[in-house]
């Protein structure tokens, strides 16, 4: 799976390669598949916590609540994508990615021990900030290790992560739910993602030159690095200077393109992940078989991110094609979902549809979002391309808190599905304008 450096490297620093690439690699995979630990774990207990913040009873007053928590997570993500961004390519993705995972998963334990709706807004949107530390760490990770021909396979493999820590995250919130209540969704997942923020920074390195290795540049016989390109300060995590970044992604109009479409894409993933579970409960499915069905999203996506990323490899790196189409399948399947009947009486034909929903959406999510990004940004500004596109998307996600409860208000789950099937549409129809992109590998390493 883990690629080999260039062939005219001698034997012993090839095997040396190749084994710190596999260690960062599995340092990444279980760096950012811990994240959703403390994230997604709030889907499963939204209708709980409708309950706790209406006295006891759901009402509309407290489910309104629970989008405004949602939507203050995922704003506070957005600006903590720029952020982090930014700071992931100055200062590197060990530094930005451990200290993100210590404050969040100390924000998860305070969300479990405390009990009124400011405190619940607050801490979920500092949590939401410091969240945001793992996607640009994990692909500034993947861009200085790995050439731009495989980052498509190589993402692939390592974009399985948070569809399985999301799969694993839901699996683990709904037992604990069942039985031992809703706090307990948010304190056990604190504790061993403070674990998994030791295994990170104790494992993995920012970039061949850190540990006393040749540039990925030199390691593909493409160049010798300049010294303009050496270290800045940063361990080893070799900054092309603020004007090369602002202008490879800040003022590069693909870039936004992405970010734009991004924003329809989360508007509907998040649609899903935030409102699915409630959605299903409330058709009078019981808690264990509504955790099975909406697992079928991320189980089914990991399957989509690898073949996705395989395939835009294969036809020249041309990823907007793989996106868009899948993109409008995913759509068509959202709506038939919603006709389905979803109570406990039809188990599986929803199952099934939520197993295609996730085989379809992932992928493109994975690519715009990290393979797409990389490619864009190149590996000098890959950390903030991915966050200005991150950024976008999470203002998307945004809008699925305070939007769809408002939907619903006005016009039911049909409206509730309407927004978010407009996001993955209109997100088909910009990868359009992409159609035939795709990454230059000499000018990406300038």
């Amino acid at each position: 799976m883990v690629s080999e450096p260039g062939s005219s490297l001698p034997e012993e620093t090839r095997r040396t390669v190749r084994k710190w690439r596999v260690r960062v690699f599995i340092a990444a995979w279980t760096m950012y598949a811990t994240y959703y630990l403390c994230k997604v774990n709030f889907s499963i207990a939204v209708p709980a916590l409708k309950k706790f913040l209406g006295g006891g009873v759901a009402t509309e007053e407290s489910e309104m609540m629970v989008g405004t928590i949602m939507t203050a997570l995922f704003l506070a993500y957005a600006l903590g994508q720029v952020v982090n961004g930014l700071l992931g390519d100055r200062f590197g993705p060990r530094k930005v990615g451990t200290i993100g995972m210590l404050v969040s998963a100390t924000m998860n334990l305070l969300f479990g021990l405390v009990g009124s709706y400011p405190a619940f807004l607050a801490i979920w949107a500092v949590n939401g900030f410091f969240q945001a530390t793992g996607a640009p760490s994990r692909i500034k990770v993947l861009s200085n290790w790995f050439p731009p021909k495989e980052r498509g396979k190589m993402m692939g493999f390592l974009g399985t992560d948070y569809v399985v820590g999301n799969a694993v995250c839901w699996l683990l919130a709904g037992w604990l739910l069942q039985n031992y209540g809703w706090r307990y969704v948010f304190i056990v997942p604190a504790f061993i993602f403070f674990a998994s923020a030791a295994h990170f920074f104790f494992r993995v390195r920012n970039a061949p030159e850190d540990v006393g290795l040749p540039t990925l540049e030199e390691l593909e016989g493409k160049k010798k690095a300049s010294s303009s390109e050496k270290p800045e300060g940063a361990g080893g995590d070799d900054h092309a200077g603020w004007s090369f970044v602002f202008k490879q992604t800040f003022l590069n109009p693909k870039v936004w393109i992405v970010a734009f479409a991004y924003f329809g894409v989360d508007l509907f993933r998040y649609g899903f992940l935030g409102w699915s579970f409630d959605y299903i409960v409330s058709q009078g499915a019981p808690v264990g078989k509504g955790v099975i069905k909406v697992v079928m999203v991320p189980a089914f996506g990991a399957v989509g991110i690898i073949l996705s990323g395989w395939l835009s490899d294969k036809i020249g790196g041309r990823r907007a094609p793989v996106t868009a189409v899948m993109l409008f399948i995913v759509a068509g399947l959202a709506w038939v979902f919603r006709l389905l009947p979803a109570g406990e009486g039809n188990f599986w034909l929803p199952l099934i549809t939520l197993a295609g929903i996730g085989f379809f959406l992932y992928g493109p999510h994975l690519m715009m979002g990290a393979t797409i990004a990389m490619d864009l940004g190149s590996r000098k500004a890959s950390a903030t391309a991915s966050g200005i596109i991150d950024a976008m998307g999470y203002l998307g996600a945004a809008v699925t808190g305070i939007g769809t409860a408002k939907a619903k208000e006005l016009w039911g789950w049909d409206g509730a599905f309407l927004l978010w099937i407009s996001g993955a549409v209109i997100a088909g129809i910009l990868m359009l304008f992409l159609w035939n992109y795709k990454v230059e590998e000499d000018r990406e390493y300038l």
